[in-house]
């Protein structure tokens, strides 16, 4: 058991993006215990390690895309850990900055001194452990904020640190405009208490793979964002790719021929007691009048881009045999 000291907030919340496990360079060390969508460990020889307070906005991301962000709701100090570092055994170099090597050998090779070995030299030292939680608020994004957008919102050009700090003002529009809506920030009388314990064992996957998604869901998500093309902005748990013409016929996943649109409203469209004109606005079943809520979805106008890659052809041709039945 670790004991753990909660980290006080500071007046301004600040931004930052956290690389996660598995995608940073450790530096030598063994690696860190992240669950993508709840907490993230870090210790006194990262960049900014002192700087993350509780309150602040965090993007977690993987080399190349955001996977989801959140607020910061208690940060745990532990300090006296230790930590396996290992360097280059060159004389003269000892360097942490080398790289295991998948299939060439020897396994190792270090980019300072140029030298290829087996086995580094190992070194235990003391550190002060962090763990960020952020779970209470936890926004999926699921890559809908591209690697080359995220490097866009952030103070520094600094692509080596696993913690970089972000644009704060500019990351919340890039979210909202993605309809991505983050709660406030929470406060203190609500903050979650956790365990005294490190996080370890078994670790959650992306939010991308516990959704099921698929290439397709991927390229609509990075068109569209986390909306529901009929009833707006929505939790990315609840979104589903929906295609116009039925998958089973012409199993084909093509963009201009999807649409996301919630879990309800998805099985809706399928059911043919949704459906979309031409001009682009919703009409719903004279079945559904009765259900307020859906009923008063009929004529408005669906949540999508002007310029959005929706084939208006197949689109027509859905509406005329969907509302033919009704």
């Amino acid at each position: 058991m670790v004991s753990s000291v909660s980290i006080a907030g500071h007046g301004h919340p600040r931004a930052w993006s956290f690389l996660v496990a598995g995608q940073r360079d450790h530096q030598g060390n063994e690696g860190y215990n992240d669950v993508v969508e709840d907490s993230y460990s870090f210790d006194s020889t990262v960049s900014n390690h002192r700087q993350v307070r509780i309150g602040d906005l965090v993007v977690v991301r993987s080399s190349h895309e955001a996977l989801g962000i959140s607020r910061i709701e208690t940060l745990d100090e532990l300090p006296g850990a230790r930590k396996a570092r290992r360097r280059c055994p060159t004389p003269g170099c000892g360097r942490t900055s080398f790289k295991e090597r998948a299939t060439k050998r020897p396994r190792f090779h270090c980019s300072d001194c140029g030298t290829a070995f087996d086995s580094p030299v190992t070194e235990q030292i003391t550190v002060t452990a962090y763990v960020a939680h952020y779970g209470g608020c936890w926004q999926a994004l699921e890559g809908c904020l591209a690697g080359e957008h995220l490097e866009a919102l952030c103070k520094k050009n600094s692509k080596q640190q696993s913690i970089r700090e972000l644009w704060q003002d500019r990351t919340l529009e890039a979210v909202e405009r993605l309809g991505v809506r983050l709660p406030p920030q929470l406060p203190p009388t609500v903050r979650r208490r956790h365990p005294e314990e490190l996080p370890g064992g078994r670790r959650r996957r992306e939010a991308a793979a516990r959704n099921g998604q698929d290439t397709f869901r991927k390229a609509l998500v990075r068109e569209y964002g986390m909306i529901c093309a009929v009833t707006g902005p929505a939790p990315s748990e609840v979104l589903q790719a929906a295609h116009l013409r039925p998958f089973a016929v012409h199993e084909r996943h093509r963009v201009d021929e999807g649409l996301l649109l919630r879990s309800d409203i998805h099985s809706l469209f399928d059911r043919h007691l949704l459906a979309i004109s031409p001009e682009l606005e919703v009409h719903v079943s004279p079945g559904l009048v009765g259900y307020e809520r859906y009923a008063s979805l009929h004529g408005s106008p669906l949540r999508i881009p002007e310029n959005a890659p929706l084939s208006r052809t197949v689109l027509e041709d859905l509406y005329e045999e969907v509302t033919a039945s009704w």
